[in-house]
This record gives C-alpha cells, structure tokens and sequence, in this order.
C-alpha cells in the first residue's frame, strides 16, 4: 500500500481587494482554479472573457487576485449572502431561484465510456487524488487531478476559458461521486451532462434537474444508469 503523503496547500482567492474565499488545494493550476470557482459562485459568466488574474504564490500558499465590474460582483454576493442566511445552499437553484440555472441542454452522447475513464485515471498521481475533466463524448479535455474533486472540476473549466475555448455542447467525467456543489459547477459552467463511475447524491439530482442537466452514473461499467433531469431515474448507456 502506498502511504507517501498528497501534497496539499493554502489558496485564497481575493476579488477588488476583498478575500472572497480561502480554501485548499494540490499545488499548480492556480489561475485554473481561480477561474473555474469564479464562474461556479457567479461572479464571471462562461461566456464573458476570461479576466486578468494574478497570481500570488510564496512556496507555502497561494492565491489569485482579480479586478471584476462592482456590479457583477455585488450581484454574486448578494446570491452568496442569500444562500448563507437562509440556509439554502445549492439548493436556492431549486426553491428560491428555479429558472436561475435552467437551459437547454444536450443529451449525453453516446460513448465508449470505459475507454474514457480508463484514460481518466491513467498514470494517476498516487492514492488519495480525484480527476476530472471535459469531453465531448470522443476524449478528454483538460484532465486534472485533485486533492479535492470540486477542485478538479474547477480547474478543468477554468483551463477551457483561460484558453479561450467556449464549454458549450461539453459535458463532465469525474472519478468520484457528483455532490451538489459539483451539479452546480456543471450546471453554472453551461456544461450538458455528467458522467461519472460512481453515483450522484440525492441533492445533486435536485439541482440537475432543475438546471436541465443530465447525470450518467456508474458509466464505466456495463450498467450505466441515466438520471434525466425531466424524467424518473431509469436504466441507460451501457458502457
């Protein structure tokens, strides 16, 4: 068994000079991560260019500094400030904002999806790590791998844009379970659909459905299951 230890260190995230968010992560990939969060909490829409983001990195920690239009970011704090006094969380997209998040959305493609999640987590970084990364049904896009999964996810968004690539007509394949936060970022990020080897929990199938997004769990193996964000949960894609 393999017992060396996952590299794990500080990042904050600091927009027009106010700290809006400390967390940890695995080292690299910061302006990624700070791109991928920003468009996850609402303060920088997928569409828009990406903004300048400078690094700040003193060996132990990191973090990112932006400049973004007041407007945007006091309508995303306010959002944030809703959904921490009322205690909805992710799912103020499913009570208190119904339509915030919902799209069309295409359906997920059909796929070799053991082929794709071998590659996943082909030559992994060691025990203890999460991928993730963008495909459009045929290979992977911006593959990371994470201490943290929302991490992961994250960055695989945050790559795509800073390379100026749009995300429209992607989906999502994670290595592990889609919670609620990961539907969101999905979902906020105008990705399709998720894929993933394991299962959703039962608040990331409340936001999908809201958003419209399509959820294939246990898609590496032979009996995939679709949950369809209009429809009951039923059998789908065999991979």
């Amino acid at each position: 068994m393999d017992t060396e230890p996952v590299a794990e260190i500080p990042f904050w995230l600091e927009v027009n000079g106010r700290r809006a968010a400390t967390w940890t992560c695995s080292p690299g990939a910061y302006r990624e991560l700070a791109l991928g969060r920003l468009v996850a909490e609402g303060f920088v829409r997928p569409d828009a260019p990406a903004p300048e983001l400078d690094l700040v990195d003193d060996g132990w920690a990191a973090g990112v500094r932006v400049r973004l239009p007041e407007a945007e970011v006091a309508r995303a704090e306010a959002e944030r400030r809703h959904r921490q006094e009322h205690g909805c969380g992710v799912l103020h997209f499913a009570t208190c904002e119904p339509e915030a998040l919902r799209a069309e959305r295409a359906p997920v493609p059909a796929a070799n999806w053991r082929a794709l999640f071998a590659e996943l987590v082909r030559d992994r970084g060691g025990p203890g790590l999460h991928a993730a990364a963008l495909s459009d049904g045929t290979s992977l896009r911006h593959r990371f791998e994470e201490v943290g999964s929302h991490n992961a996810v994250d960055k695989a968004v945050g790559a795509a844009l800073l390379a100026g690539e749009s995300v429209a007509g992607l989906g999502l394949v994670v290595s592990g379970r889609v919670s609620g936060d990961m539907a969101l970022k999905a979902s906020r990020a105008g990705l399709n659909w998720v894929a993933t080897r394991s299962v959703p929990t039962t608040l990331a199938l409340t936001v999908a459905r809201s958003a419209g997004l399509t959820i294939l769990a246990g898609a590496a193996g032979p009996d995939a299951h679709r949950f369809a964000p209009d429809a009951e949960p039923s059998p789908g894609d065999r991979g």
